[in-house]
């Protein structure tokens, strides 16, 4: 399969729902610019990123504590995807243990920050964190140590800064919820803060901002000091926003394919980058 002359050969992979995460971890960690033949980007329909988002205990799925509270909980439970609530209920089966939901190839998200919170005993438990300057001297056990407040999520250099790797061209396509019933919309509008759902649009967009934050913070700021192209730009945030994108498609749709209209869109993100390299 390598190229016997010096042209370049490139690699995009696809992947939608459980193949998207493992297509996504992929790409991200096999993304050499300088190999003849290798991956370049890659496309991502409905997948799910972060896997710990799922559990009980992270802070996404922490109702707020207002008098609005049982209409967050009706958009809990009537306004997911029926696919995507399938992933959260088959999260068990589907993964050996809670731990294995950490994994950044499982969790491409975790590739740029840690977890923030606990590994859990299961899938289901609800951690209550516990400050551990709060735990008398005397009462610490080691099932108090685990218990205790976990430290804040914070970022991580990815990819390493001595490593070949880049972040790759990535277009993340994703579905949105199905409409909410009219008088749960009414109630909505009057919130003054908007709630957000854990649903294949926040898993887009949670890995896009991750690497884009990426692409801004650690590439950028090295490679503007030579890239005349990158000096050009009005803000660093353009070719971060370039390299990765976010598509929706819309509600969901009962079968799981992508959509005409999709399909289109990614014809022409994929003309424009191998057309890229022609010129």
């Amino acid at each position: 399969m390598m190229p016997l002359s010096y042209t370049r050969r490139d690699v995009y992979v696809y992947g939608s729902y459980l193949g998207a995460s493992l297509a996504t971890s992929l790409t991200l960690t096999e993304t050499h610019p300088h190999q003849r033949m290798g991956i370049r980007g890659c496309i991502a329909f409905n997948g799910i990123y972060d896997w710990t988002m799922f559990l009980p205990h992270h802070p996404i799925n922490k109702l707020p504590r207002t008098r609005s509270r049982d209409i967050t909980e009706d958009i809990l439970t009537q306004s997911l995807d029926p696919t995507f609530l399938g992933f959260k209920q088959q999260a068990g089966m589907l993964f050996e243990k809670p731990g294995s939901l950490f994994d950044p190839f499982a969790s491409p998200c975790l590739f740029f920050h840690t977890p923030g919170i606990h590994v859990p005993q299961s899938f289901t438990d609800q951690v209550q964190d516990i400050p551990a300057s709060k735990l008398p001297v005397e009462d610490i056990t080691l099932e108090l140590l685990l218990a205790a407040k976990p430290s804040k999520k914070h970022y991580l250099t990815f990819p390493p800064t001595e490593s070949t790797l880049k972040i790759p061209e990535l277009l993340l396509i994703h579905s949105g919820p199905p409409p909410l019933a009219p008088s749960l919309q009414r109630r909505l509008q009057r919130r003054k803060k908007e709630y957000r759902r854990n649903g294949f649009r926040t898993q887009a967009e949670e890995l896009a901002g991750l690497m884009r934050h990426s692409i801004h913070q650690y590439e950028l700021k090295d490679r503007k000091r030579w890239d005349e192209d990158l000096q050009c730009l009005k803000t660093w945030g353009e070719e971060a926003m370039r390299r990765v994108q976010v598509y929706d498609v819309g509600p969901h749709h009962e079968v799981p394919e992508l959509p005409g209209d999709g399909n289109q869109f990614v014809e022409a993100w994929l003309e424009d980058r191998l057309s890229r390299w022609k010129r």
